[in-house]
């Protein structure tokens, strides 16, 4: 491990668990500008010699202690999926890239069918490419942040109120992004995209047992469909409100991420095979979510 800050005995123990079973080096490295949840460089994803976490400036104590060992984690599923000579990643290719850019052509052309006032051909355009880029980003993080997250609060209990934090701030500005755009972007992507994260953080909200994380007190849009009764629910269900489908969906999400990780011994010991087979869970859903959204072609 390459670093002259000052590390806390837990967090050390946290980096040496992923230097000595991928046998690796890693850099912690402190930027003004990085973004707020940190980023992990890999040697598995990228060309580099080293690994690198590298994490805002500003960050001390307890939250840089987080964002270490959620790379941490995150490096651990990477390497051991690795050496198991299994490890891939979500990208696309020109062909992918010309069904996704279609399928989402094709629905906005049917919401603009809908609408009074229609797009210019121009951000329309725009708008194929925005939407394109924006769900490649989400499905790379989903359901990675999920499984990490659970990961680390069981593993680090001293920063579970930290981390409580730093999850709650990540939600916010997850569903804060496109609000501005929710009249000119196609209905179906602003619900799927609303719903993936929904799910996550019902998901957390369970595992890190906190009311203040659950969507439907946080969310103002939401807070309405909280312990609706079965007769409510069933006169509303066929509602036009876009962010009542995003719970509909979103709930749904929730069951196919719930359905393996709630098997997952969260403190089982750390080994290859173990973080192996949060790997292989990962992968599984990541195809699920994309086969539920029908994206699977793209």
């Amino acid at each position: 491990m390459k670093t002259e800050m000052p590390l806390s005995k837990p967090i050390r123990r946290f980096l040496n668990t992923p230097e000595e079973l991928l046998d690796t080096e890693i850099s912690l490295l402190r930027q003004p500008d990085a973004e707020p949840g940190g980023t992990l460089v890999d040697i598995y994803t990228y060309d580099i010699e080293r690994n690198v976490i590298i994490f805002p400036a500003q960050y001390v104590g307890l939250l840089k202690d987080f964002i270490i060992a959620k790379h941490c984690t995150n490096l651990m599923i990477k390497g051991a999926a690795s050496k198991k000579g299994e490890y891939k990643v979500c990208s696309y290719t020109e062909e992918s890239v010309y069904r996704g850019l279609r399928q989402i052509y094709l629905d906005a052309l049917k919401d603009e069918a809908n609408k009074k006032d229609k797009l210019p051909v121009q951000k329309l355009i725009q708008l194929l490419f925005i939407l394109f880029s924006h769900f490649n980003e989400d499905v790379n993080e989903l359901p990675w942040n999920t499984i990490i997250n659970a990961s680390v609060y069981h593993r680090m209990p001293k920063i579970r109120k930290t981390q409580l934090y730093h999850v709650m701030k990540e939600s916010k500005n997850d569903m804060d992004e496109m609000m501005e755009q929710e009249e000119i972007i196609p209905r179906r992507y602003f619900v799927l995209n609303k719903a993936m994260f929904y799910s996550r953080d019902m998901f957390l909200a369970k595992t890190l047992p906190a009311d203040e994380l659950m969507p439907v007190l946080n969310i103002p849009q939401m807070k309405k469909f909280n312990h609706l009764e079965v007769k409510e629910i069933l006169t509303t269900r066929w509602t036009h409100t876009a962010w009542y489908q995003s719970k509909v969906f979103g709930d749904n999400m929730l069951e196919i991420i719930e359905r393996p990780l709630s098997q997952v011994n969260w403190s089982a010991e750390p080994t290859l095979d173990y973080f192996y087979d949060l790997y292989k869970i990962g992968f599984n859903l990541t195809n699920q979510l994309l086969s539920y959204m029908t994206m699977k072609d793209w």
